[in-house]
């Protein structure tokens, strides 16, 4: 360990630190990586140690470090990289470090955390790059002039933030880096190209001067003439002049039109709440000034030419850039058609993206031919360019007439610049290996970006066609250096993605066994590491997020091939969709996926009470009693449900009951589950079922008995999220009996595991509980304001309290305006509103600590 004795509590700063392109390194040196890995750890330690830090642990490349002195930190890391820069112990290695630093809120356990801000140091920390070190806008705020030798980035949507946190670099390090690896929030989420733009300066000027608020302009094209491109340049060219930002919406992975309003209010920032999402959007654009970008339209059109003329109209202050292979056509459009490159423009790039593979062009003659040949369409002279890796100029020229001749359409409705990218992607494919070109072809079955690992359960098989799991890694990156896969840095790790067109190209030509195999393969990865078994464990939520759409386009393809498994990813959606508590979207998308995946299997019952879950949480009783039906028959017809989800009809009938008013008949037929076998995941379903019902009827003492036997079971279980759920159920239990200090110290344990996990749902319920303490010793006002904030959270989430819950709320907040006066209260309350989580969260863990002080703890 390192000086600091004890691990540091309260507002602790976290520093990760990772070595970049660490897996190339170990192919490269074998055997001598780990010496070289564990020799860096070293040099670092020096430096912690030399701050005070507190060394957690090591784990092959990575360190976890927590300090209790934000500047402390950054000086730590500042001389870790000057260390590591010395050239005697790397070996002659280009060995580079990134960190990332962050502060907040954290608690050990132990000699470790499972703080949210320890998750969020993690992830600044994959937004570096190799030798740079990042910081949090929350570790700058705790450093003093003196100690802030960084320099801001800009404001960035990272995994695990709330919202866009503002990063900073250390400026003493001297080294210029790259763009951040993260998704830029400066009133855009647009991502800055690696590459400049050439030939499109007078079409950037003209349609930037076109989007006035009210308009609709469409980019026109073929695949690869460079829409997306075009529009992403329009909008950072124009982002300063749209006050509430510049958004782009990319609708290529979504595979039915009722996703499109959910894509385009996670872009824009809209809570979809209790409402319909596409009205919640429009809710939130209508009084504001912004330009949405719907990439690529063409498989959606008219759900997007819907979208766009609703827009434009409800949202006055609004316009709408479309990209597409044919118009919207709607009215108020204005279709402008992306042109090919110009012959200089076109060389330009050509020029350019040679350069980038280490040629320098001298034969003129033939990149003039060459751009000719391609009609000027900028990704397939980025493709023929990739090939100067390998060949002359004057071989990709011949290539190129060999594959034309043969394969040009003779379909003269076909526009000749698609016919001619069609041929220079099968040319293209032909310079491949053979275990290049399966591999290609197998990775078209994502539906969106993807990780090596992934790409090797999806691409390498068994070996007989020359491809194993442990050859695909190498195969993608010789694929990226080829242009026919794309490095994707804007997530927080480095993940890949095949373009629109490559991607049908790849999949037309995957025959449909192997589209099976590959399918099947990849459900099966992922069920294993992101399947039902695996909701409530720590990452769950994060994981399935990046890989959602990837899991959208497994579901038809295993729809007839492997059903249940296909049913099995539709649960995780709509699980995954409930955990961000968007309830109506989980919804409407589960219920399509009922009617696509008729299948009858166990699973499907899981699906139907899933269904009646989420009616649940929007209040629907009648709907959920619907969906519950549907299950109960096709039990009496199959059998029982998945052994992952026991208990489900039983606990999702008790919830119907107790929301009807039925507590007596859901406490009995608690107790009559609870008297038989169950698994540990059933009895504590059922335990929780017992103590709701129980607490309902005033019976404390059942109540307090049933949800303890939840909150271990779920301790057992190792999954937190309940963990938590069960502790803010004795919290109440607790409240109800009189025990206020009790009902105290399980709600701050409530609010701790919440915060570690992320559920701002389970942090609305403590500040809840903590109104109620503050009510008690009239402090109207914290008691208001606390309420207030809870209140939005539940109307952000759609949450519904149980009805008797509602009561005590609404009977507390009446009492606190006869308390205040109008005045004091609806200051109060908008007061609580104005609050983000962290500050609220603070102030609710403040009035808990105090009443949970008031008398010694009882023994528990």
């Amino acid at each position: 360990m390192v000086n600091a004795a004890h691990p540091p509590g309260g507002i602790v700063t976290f520093v990760f630190t990772d070595i970049e392109g660490s897996t190339r390194l170990l192919r490269r040196l074998g055997d001598q990586y780990a010496e070289l890995s564990e020799r860096h750890v070293a040099v670092m330690h020096t430096a912690w140690e030399a701050h005070h830090g507190y060394e957690i642990g090591s784990a092959g490349d990575s360190v976890f470090v927590a300090f209790d002195d934000a500047a402390a930190a950054v000086r730590a890391c500042e001389e870790a990289q000057r260390l590591l820069a010395h050239p005697e112990w790397r070996a002659g290695e280009d060995l580079r470090v990134r960190m990332g630093v962050h502060s907040g809120l954290a608690v050990p356990r132990g000699d470790n955390y499972t703080a949210l801000a320890a998750n969020q140091a993690a992830r600044v920390m994959s937004a570096a790059h190799g030798g740079q070190v990042l910081v949090s806008d929350a570790t700058v705020a705790l450093l003093t002039e003196g100690d802030r030798r960084v320099t801001s980035l800009g404001h960035y949507r990272v995994r695990d933030f709330e919202a866009p946190v503002e990063l900073f670099t250390l400026t003493t390090t001297g080294t210029a880096f790259p763009a951040v690896r993260a998704v830029p929030a400066d009133g855009h989420n647009l991502v800055r190209p690696p590459t400049p733009l050439f030939g499109r300066a007078r079409e950037l000027a003209e349609l930037s001067e076109q989007l006035h608020p009210g308009r609709l302009v469409t980019l026109l094209g073929p695949g690869g003439v460079g829409k997306t491109r075009l529009a992403n340049e329009i909008g950072r060219a124009i982002a300063a002049s749209w006050p509430d930002g510049v958004w782009m919406v990319d609708l290529a992975p979504l595979h039915d039109a009722s996703l499109i309003a959910t894509a385009v209010a996670a872009a824009v920032g809209a809570s979809a709440g209790t409402e319909d999402p596409w009205q919640a959007v429009l809710d939130h654009l209508r009084d504001r000034s912004a330009l949405v970008v719907l990439d690529n339209c063409e498989h959606l059109r008219a759900a997007c030419a819907t979208a766009a003329d609703a827009l434009i109209n409800d949202c006055p202050g609004c316009a709408v850039l479309a990209t597409s292979r044919e118009p919207l056509g709607i009215a108020r459009e204005t279709v402008h058609r992306v042109p090919p490159l110009t012959p200089d423009a076109a060389e330009q790039l050509f020029r350019d993206r040679a350069r980038a593979v280490g040629h320098h062009v001298d034969d003129v003659d033939a990149v003039e031919e060459i751009c000719r040949r391609l009609d000027g369409v900028p990704l397939a002279i980025e493709l023929a360019a990739a090939r100067l890796g390998a060949l002359r100029p004057a071989d990709v020229l011949a290539g190129l007439n060999d594959r034309f001749r043969l394969l040009r359409s003779r379909d003269a409705t076909v526009p000749e610049r698609q016919r001619t990218m069609e041929a220079l992607l099968d040319w293209s494919e032909r310079l491949l290996t053979e275990p290049e070109r399966e591999c290609l072809h197998r990775l078209s079955v994502f539906g969106a970006s993807f990780t090596v690992p992934a790409a090797a359960a999806a691409a390498g098989f068994d070996g007989r066609d020359g491809l194993k799991d442990d050859h695909v890694p190498e195969l993608v990156w010789s694929l990226v250096d080829k242009s026919l896969v794309v490095a994707d840095l804007t997530a927080n790790e480095t993940r890949y993605r095949l373009l629109e067109s490559i991607r049908e190209f790849a999949a037309q030509r995957l025959d449909d066994a192997p589209r099976t195999t590959a399918s099947m393969r990849l459900a099966e990865w992922y069920l294993a590491r992101i399947g039902p078994e695996h909701r409530y464990e720590r990452g769950w939520a994060s994981d399935v997020s990046v890989d959602v759409d990837n899991l959208r386009a497994l579901v038809p393809r295993l729809a007839i091939a492997a059903p249940e498994d296909a049913q099995r990813i539709a649960y995780v959606i709509a699980r995954h969709l409930e955990r961000e508590q968007r309830f109506r979207a989980a919804i409407e998308e589960l219920t399509r996926l009922l009617d696509e995946l008729p299948e009858r299997t166990p699973t499907r019952i899981s699906l139907w009470t899933t269904l009646g879950d989420l009616n649940l949480r929007l209040g629907q009783v009648d709907a959920a009693q619907r969906a519950l039906s549907e299950a109960e028959a096709l039990r009496d017809t199959i059998g029982a449900p998945p052994e992952w989800d026991d208990v489900t009809i039983e606990r999702t009938r008790g919830e119907i009951a107790s929301r009807s008013g039925d507590n007596e008949w859901a406490v009995a037929a608690a107790q009559r589950a609870l008297a038989g076998p169950l698994t540990l995941l059933g009895r504590a379903r059922m335990s929780s079922q017992l103590g709701i019902a129980a607490l309902e009827l005033g019976d404390v003492d059942t109540a307090l008995e049933a949800f303890a036997q939840e909150r271990d079971a779920y301790q057992r279980l190792g999954e937190p999220l309940l963990v938590a759920s069960a502790t803010g159920n004795l919290a109440e239990a607790a409240l109800q009996g009189g025990d206020q200090p009790g009902a105290a110290r399980h709600q701050r344990a409530c609010l701790t595991l919440g915060l570690e996990i992320g559920a701002p749902v389970l942090a609305a319920f403590s500040m809840i509980v903590a109104a109620r303490l503050a009510a008690l010793r009239d402090d109207w006002t914290t008691a208001t304001t606390l309420h207030g904030h809870a209140d939005l959270i539940l109307e952000n989430t759609g949450m519904v309290l149980y009805d008797a819950d509602r009561r005590l709320s609404d009977e507390m907040l009446k009492a606190a305006r006869q308390a205040l006066g109008d005045a004091a209260f609806l200051a109060a309350c908008d007061a609580g509103r104005a609050l983000d989580l962290p500050t609220a969260a603070a102030q609710t863990d403040g009035v808990l600590a105090a009443i949970a002080a008031e008398v010694p703890p009882a023994v528990e």
